[in-house]
């Protein structure tokens, strides 16, 4: 048989993508398997296609000027027809926004055209469409990835209209499919489950020493990962050794980043961001944690425990009650309760002979779901609904459990040792190791391997890009596989730093991030409270104490320029540094520099100071520490921030504060003919010394513009061009709005001054022309002002003021 899947976008990451990936993969080994997506956004999908599986895009959206249709829509490809909305793709359904009359065009030419002889929508909008147009000689069949009652009220009333022309309806799970059937009867239609698959991955998780929790997905509001913080945090102190990795994008992310803040568990629950293949962050952890408040089937799940993790999930539905055996394989634990996930990640954080029986138990209890299995459902499905029902012979059939991707052409595995070690299944001529202004040669060995030793082959600690060379060619190692086995390593029990860290570029190539220091201090816990900032951790390959060891805090720009600090090493290396920042900024306030830290000893062996033992690279964008903010009596102020480098060493931030001011009156009139608006901000103290200012347009016609305004004393005076703009030149009975923000501080560092508890203010020009110019300034609620112009013709003016 040809089989179609048609898919909103394949070119991103997502349940459902890998769902369709892993779908097609176990398919193709029989059937012509092809995946349709509307979208394409990107030149190569961010997960690889499986190998024999063809990818066909129906509208290409990387390019586009700029211009829009109706509601905003984008002129993609420069068809009109792309700002027109939907007619075939019903606006109810969530994507509706972003189809338009040339995604219906493209559906209806594809479905009406299609040689395939099964067609399966992946969306509610995608099964409407293929109901609406695919032929009677096309067998259809609808696939739901959320739940019943994930969708609005609108759509489901179109979904039960319009899937009576659908032959089949898959959803992931029994109950789902029940609660179609009990309220959305469908006459004819075959209304069935069929679980998501997933393949086995390429090495499974041995988390013996790991003290790793793992949790993936979206970070979405009905992902509840906000529970998940809270719970670890119920347990961190009981825990001191557990961190929390939470992968994945979305809108959350900045509430997630408050809380984990609020809580100071920036050291230990990291943000990690998104990873195009999971299953090496899975192999990671110890455990997996999911705490959905609603789930329809639960891929995370089922990948987790695929890759030998044991899962504590909360019970929600749909999913996770049809995947996890409680008690046996994981932890279904009461769903949005707080004390709940902990109490289930209590128990395994505590018991290591229970974690590995439930390990061994996750790989045995997931082997259903894959797709040698599931596919065989699939298979016979669309057997039936052709006319040609499987044979005895066919419902046993020989076939492979494939993976998703093709096989890779390079594995890399990084160990305790430091080392990594490269394997090609096509062995290159030599590979090269480049960086700027370096370049480092290296030869694979009969098994096509290579070993990355950092300390033999003497590699600066940088990033170096890996490249293959074959005769003349020389090209990027893609196509990679990496497994990270024995990491977080123990900083006690690591006696130097010397290690690389393998990952991808984000174009895919790999990269080896050189850890290496002859004496290193590995930075455990960065505590900013109290007008201090406390670094902790433990020198490496250190036992005995030194009272007299020092932080120096010096100037990246200026090497001379250095602050020190009292930095005792107890017994076992362990070392404690308060830093105080007025000390760092002493003399240098209103300034924006860099200071790299040393951890110095007695006997002046110098040690860098940073993270690294975790095999994670990145934390510039994965920790963020609190500012801890410096005042003096007079002049600008300063902030100083705690930060890692892009090698992950830590350092310190300095930048210019705004002055602790606030708007206590604010005027706005016309001036100069009436094209000018004059601006007179009265401030609540007197600005300091070498403070300068600016009223910035947030919003209206010069939006991004700013414009100086002049300081004496507390009042800030300007006229900005506003109404001058050509936008309104020639307009009679001008009507115009802008949204202006105040700005103050040191030159190149000017931050907010909020005016919104000021009250409004009206002010109205008599002589413009044969209209009545009037200013209004209200303030907003984000301290910013909404300034609108309005010119009134005068005689109504007047007999207003007469009544």
């Amino acid at each position: 048989m040809k089989i179609a899947y048609l898919i909103n976008d394949m070119y991103g990451i997502g349940g459902t993508i890998r769902t369709v990936a892993n779908q097609a993969a176990a398919l193709a080994s029989r059937h012509d398997v092809e995946v349709v997506s509307v979208f394409r956004h990107r030149d190569e999908p961010a997960l690889p296609m499986p190998p024999g599986v063809g990818l066909r895009p129906l509208v290409d959206v990387r390019e586009h000027d700029g211009s829009t249709g109706v509601g905003g829509r984008p002129l993609y490809e420069g068809s009109e027809r792309a700002g027109l909305p939907p007619v075939l793709f019903p606006p109810e359904d969530s994507r509706g926004s972003t189809h338009s009359r040339l995604t219906d065009d493209r559906l209806e030419e594809y479905l009406t055209t299609t040689d395939a002889d099964v067609v399966v929508g992946t969306r509610p909008g995608l099964n409407i469409a293929v109901a609406r147009c695919a032929p009677g000689n096309v067998v259809k069949v609808g696939q739901e990835h959320l739940t019943y009652e994930q969708h609005s009220e609108a759509l489901r009333r179109v979904m039960a209209r319009e899937y009576a022309g659908l032959d089949a309806f898959v959803t992931v799970t029994e109950a789902d499919a029940r609660t179609y059937s009990r309220n959305m009867p469908l006459p004819g239609v075959r209304v069935l489950s069929i679980p998501n698959s997933v393949p086995a991955p390429p090495f499974t998780a041995n988390g013996h020493n790991s003290r790793t929790i793992v949790s993936a997905g979206r970070l979405a509001p009905s992902k509840r990962h906000d529970l998940l913080v809270k719970a670890f945090a119920s347990l961190a102190e009981e825990y001191p050794e557990w961190t929390l990795r939470i992968y994945g994008r979305g809108g959350r992310r900045g509430a997630l980043a408050k809380l984990v803040g609020s809580l100071g568990l920036q050291d230990r629950v990291w943000l990690m961001g998104p990873h195009t293949h999971v299953e090496e962050a899975w192999a990671q952890g110890a455990f997996a944690a999911v705490t959905s408040s609603e789930e329809p089937f639960g891929m995370t799940i089922v990948e987790a425990m695929r890759s030998g993790l044991p899962v504590v999930s909360t019970d929600c539905p749909h999913g996770p009650a049809s995947i996890i055996r409680d008690e046996e394989d994981g932890f279904l634990v009461p769903n949005r309760s707080v004390s709940g996930i902990a109490e289930g990640m209590a128990r395994l954080m505590a018991d290591d002979p229970l974690r590995r029986r439930m390990s061994a138990a996750a790989l045995a209890d997931s082997e259903r779901f894959d797709p040698a299995n599931v596919v065989r459902l699939h298979e016979g499905l669309f057997s039936e609904l052709a006319g040609t029902p499987l044979t005895a012979s066919d419902a046993v059939p020989p076939v492979p459990a494939p993976r998703a991707e093709p096989p890779v052409a390079c594995r890399v595995r990084a160990g305790g040792d430091g080392l990594v070690t490269l394997t090609f299944t096509d062995p290159p001529d030599l590979i090269e190791l480049v960086r700027a202004g370096q370049r480092v040669t290296l030869a694979p060995d009969w098994r096509g391997q290579v070993v990355v030793d950092p300390a033999r082959e003497r590699l600066a600690a940088d990033t170096w890009e890996v490249t293959r060379v074959d005769g003349d060619s020389v090209a990027p190692v893609r196509d990679v596989e990496i497994h990270q086995q024995g990491y977080p390593l123990q900083a006690r029990r690591t006696p130097e730093l010397s290690l690389v860290v393998p990952t991808r570029s984000a174009k895919g190539g790999l990269l080896l991030h050189v850890r290496r220091s002859a004496h290193h201090a590995e930075v455990g816990h960065v505590e900013v409270a109290e007008g201090l900032i406390t670094v902790q951790g433990r020198v490496l390959g250190r036992e005995e104490a030194d009272a007299r060891a020092r932080m120096v805090v010096r100037l990246r720009t200026t090497r001379r320029t250095l602050r020190e600090f009292s930095s005792p090493v107890a017994f076992g290396g362990l070392f404690t540094a308060v830093i105080d920042p007025e000390a760092v900024v002493r003399g240098r306030h209103g300034d924006s520099e860099a200071w790299e830290m040393r951890l110095v000893l007695s006997d002046g062996t110098e040690c860098t100071v940073g993270r690294h033992l975790s095999g994670v690279v990145g934390y510039k964008k994965i920790i963020e520490y609190p500012a801890q903010d410096v005042r003096p009596a007079r002049g600008p102020g300063s902030r100083v921030r705690p930060y890692y480098t892009v090698n992950d060493r830590l350092g310190l931030k300095t930048s210019a504060l705004a002055p602790t001011v606030e708007v206590e009156e604010v005027r706005v009139r016309a001036a100069g003919g009436g094209d000018r608006l004059r601006f007179a901000f009265r401030l609540t103290d007197t600005l300091p010394e070498g403070v300068e200012a600016a009223v910035e347009v947030v919003r209206g016609t010069d939006a991004g513009q700013r414009y100086p305004l002049e300081v004496e004393g507390r009042l800030l005076t300007g006229a900005p061009p506003l109404p001058a703009h050509p936008d309104h030149a020639g307009v009679e009975g001008l009507r115009a709005s802008w949204q202006v923000r105040l700005l103050a501080g040191p030159a190149g560092a000017l931050s907010r001054i909020g005016a919104g508890s000021v009250p409004g203010h009206t002010a109205r020009r008599w002589n413009h022309g044969p209209y009545v110019r009037s200013v209004t300034a209200s303030p907003l609620a984000n301290g910013d002002l909404k300034v609108t112009v309005a010119d009134v013709h005068m005689w109504s003016a007047l007999n207003r003021r007469l009544r």
